[in-house]
């Protein structure tokens, strides 16, 4: 890939994912909508760059929107590396159920990732639209560490399978990207 298109995916990478961030904030829902980016350059670029563009994006979320966020940077990290991952060991990001098994694995990640975060540093609860769920959880009997895992697996796996498939139709539209055979 050419410098040019590398900085063109960064700025952009970034930008889908800070729109995804204000999308969240005007249209509050358990979703997180902040990777499509990430994605995005983990499969266009590679798994490195993905996470760190992941990890950017958290760091300067917290710089200029909340500090809650710069913890769940490693989320955002773990998203990058596999999809970046997944892309390789799937040879591509062509076929219909590439984005669907990086959407699962990614879900499913993200959700070991960020419960531990929540449940430590947060109590479970992160300011998000997730924390009604987790809360639920908990006032059932949960421990708040099951509580922060079970309320965002379904809901992460449900936004990392959105993300996924909107990086395979964007995939899909970009002349840059040569899939690999």
């Amino acid at each position: 890939m050419l410098p040019k298109y590398i900085l063109i995916v960064l700025f952009s990478s970034l930008a889908l994912n800070f729109s995804g961030t204000i999308l969240q904030e005007f249209f509050p829902s358990p979703l997180f909508l902040d990777t499509i980016g990430t994605m995005l350059a983990a499969v266009l670029i590679g798994p490195w760059v993905g996470g760190l563009v992941g990890l950017s994006t958290n760091l300067l979320q917290g710089i200029f929107h909340t500090p809650l966020s710069i913890p769940f940077g490693l989320v955002s990290l773990g998203v990058g590396l596999l999809a970046g991952y997944l892309t390789i060991l799937l040879k591509g990001y062509n076929r219909w159920f590439t984005p669907l098994v990086v959407g699962v694995i990614t879900g499913v990640v993200a959700s070991l990732i960020a419960a531990p975060i929540a449940t430590y540093l947060f109590g479970g609860i992160s300011a998000h639209g997730i924390d009604k769920v987790v809360s639920a959880f908990v006032e059932s009997g949960s421990s708040i560490f099951s509580g922060a895992f079970l309320g965002r697996l379904p809901f992460s796996i449900i936004d990392k399978l959105i993300s996924a498939y909107l990086v395979f139709f964007l995939v899909k539209w970009l002349p840059m990207y040569k899939p690999k055979k």
